[in-house]
């Protein structure tokens, strides 16, 4: 039977004691063994908890270098996430119930502890200690979700509102004067119309690949052999014909660039997942570029896994909001009023994700930013 190693970090500076506790401990049931770190010191017990795959504290209170209930708060505050499970002299059992009440897992008195008081007490505090981290975790999404449903109904009125009151303008224009319009006339009144309902379609197929992604069934991963260059040189050309389609001749497009290390890398990816991130990351960096600004797509595949920089010349995002960039319906603020949805970024994450990637972000202010996705992948042999 394979055994459950659980790593203990006790702190306590009676040495007779702390050997006491090591020798009920090696008497536990075959199925859980234990790895003891012994400290005698807080200042020690600190230095430990960071570097040391540590589940659960052992901890003394009074101790050579702290007294009392302040050494637990000092040990929580250095790590909150891990459970403790207090000490206490037969004379300070209260003592132990306080601790629990600020945040202490549970305690044991010393002198009337057993293998199996000691193996239930540390259990109960590592399971005890993860419901409260779900608990926790289920509660700030609660708290955040107004949040969000404030966010989805402004990005809703405001995004999908002003292209619709185009198209119906438009189109009850055209209803009213049909016979009084010349042939361009009623061109340029379907240009307008399919201009205002290309991001209206936009938006419902972000929405649509978002819930997919966040559904409760796990997202699909379709992996299959085609060449990145290739595709990603398609991808450029397709958004360059876009650039040159909706830029006026007396104004300076942007440079859509395209660096690759490589000619030919056959490759094994999700296709869908990657034009998912790509697109959506492109759409980003040329909607925040100025005219006249370059916008680079790079690939790098000289080796696994494969990465896909992408660097524009935009305003920057604040450092403050970078962490939450990749939240739905979360739009970094100073976009010099360029409306969004906050939707791109979750999408790319979680696509991300899906593969097994990571995704860094870089940004200065006045200076632009860039988006590394790093993809896992199968490369041919050929």
């Amino acid at each position: 039977m394979n055994q459950e190693v659980i790593n203990i970090l006790l702190v306590e500076d009676n040495f007779g004691d702390a050997e006491l506790f090591q020798d009920i401990l090696e008497m536990s049931p075959e199925s859980l063994a234990w790895n003891v770190t012994h400290v005698s010191r807080l200042a020690e017990a600190l230095a430990q908890v960071d570097p040391d795959p540590v589940q659960v504290i052992l901890l003394d209170l009074s101790l050579s270098d702290s007294q009392g209930l302040q050494t637990l708060m000092t040990l929580r505050e250095k790590a909150p996430t891990l459970p403790i499970v207090v000490l206490t002299g037969l004379n300070d059992e209260q003592l132990g119930i306080t601790a629990v009440r600020e945040g202490a897992q549970n305690y044991l008195v010393k002198g009337l502890v057993s293998g199996g008081m000691i193996t239930c007490a540390m259990l109960y505090a590592i399971e005890r200690q993860k419901i409260e981290m779900v608990l926790h975790s289920c509660l700030k999404q609660e708290q955040e979700l107004p949040k969000i449903k404030s966010r989805f109904s402004s990005m809703l009125s405001h995004e999908l509102r002003n292209p619709l009151t185009t198209i119906l303008a438009w189109a009850d224009l055209g209803e009213k004067l049909t016979e009084e319009f010349s042939e361009q006339k009623k061109r340029e009144m379907n240009r307008k119309i399919k201009e205002s309902a290309g991001p209206m379609n936009k938006i419902l197929d972000d929405l649509r690949v978002l819930w997919h992604q966040e559904s409760p069934k796990p997202a699909l991963f379709n992996p299959s052999w085609f060449d990145l260059p290739e595709f990603c040189q398609k991808l450029e050309a397709g958004f360059q014909i876009q650039l040159d389609n909706h830029c006026s001749p007396k104004t300076n497009s942007l440079e859509l660039i395209f660096v690759s290390q490589v000619n030919s890398y056959p490759v094994s990816l999700d296709l869908n997942l990657l034009e998912q991130i790509l697109t959506n990351r492109l759409s980003k960096a040329i909607k925040y570029s100025p005219n006249g600004c370059p916008v680079q797509l790079e690939l790098m595949a000289d080796s696994n896994p494969v990465i896909f920089p992408i660097q524009d010349s935009g305003i920057g995002i604040p450092p403050s909001q970078q962490e939450r960039l990749f939240t739905s319906f979360y739009g970094a603020t100073d976009t010099q009023g360029i409306s969004g949805t906050g939707l791109g970024l979750s999408i790319v994450k979680n696509a991300v994700d899906v593969q097994g990637g990571t995704i860094q972000v870089n940004s200065e202010l006045a200076r632009g930013s860039t988006f590394m996705e790093t993809l896992p992948l199968m490369v041919s042999p050929v």
